[in-house]
């Protein structure tokens, strides 16, 4: 039997990166996502980083809170009046941007990338 990670980030660090104060029952949510945040982090980075980065309780926490404030209902647009709020990802719920996974991946070593090589 495996032991389980602990999760990347708490509801403590969720609620320090909003302005809004979670209710208990987002709070309860909230360690839901972040342990399933955790688990998609490291299925998508492989292998994960030991110790995780700086950046992952960052990146976490901001996975949650996207999925915090997603509409409840699945809607993926709402208009109220002359205004339309449309959601950035048509899957909604919880979720990690490739730019979010790059920041969860280790730094190529030193002397990896593009170069050039002048030959005159």
């Amino acid at each position: 039997m495996t032991v389980p990670l602990p999760p990347l980030a708490t509801v403590v660090d969720v609620q320090s990166r909003t302005d809004v104060e979670l209710t208990q029952a987002q709070q309860a949510r909230a360690a839901v996502l972040i342990a399933d945040a955790s688990a998609l982090a490291r299925a998508r980075v492989v292998p994960f980083p030991d110790p995780p980065p700086e950046t992952a309780v960052g990146v976490i926490c901001t996975a949650v809170i996207r999925a915090l404030a997603a509409p409840p209902d699945g809607n993926k647009s709402e208009t109220v009046g002359g205004h339309t709020r449309v959601a950035a990802h048509e899957g909604g719920g919880l979720y990690l941007t490739d730019d979010e996974l790059d920041l969860l991946r280790p730094a190529a070593p030193g002397g990896v990338g593009a170069f050039s090589i002048w030959t005159a």
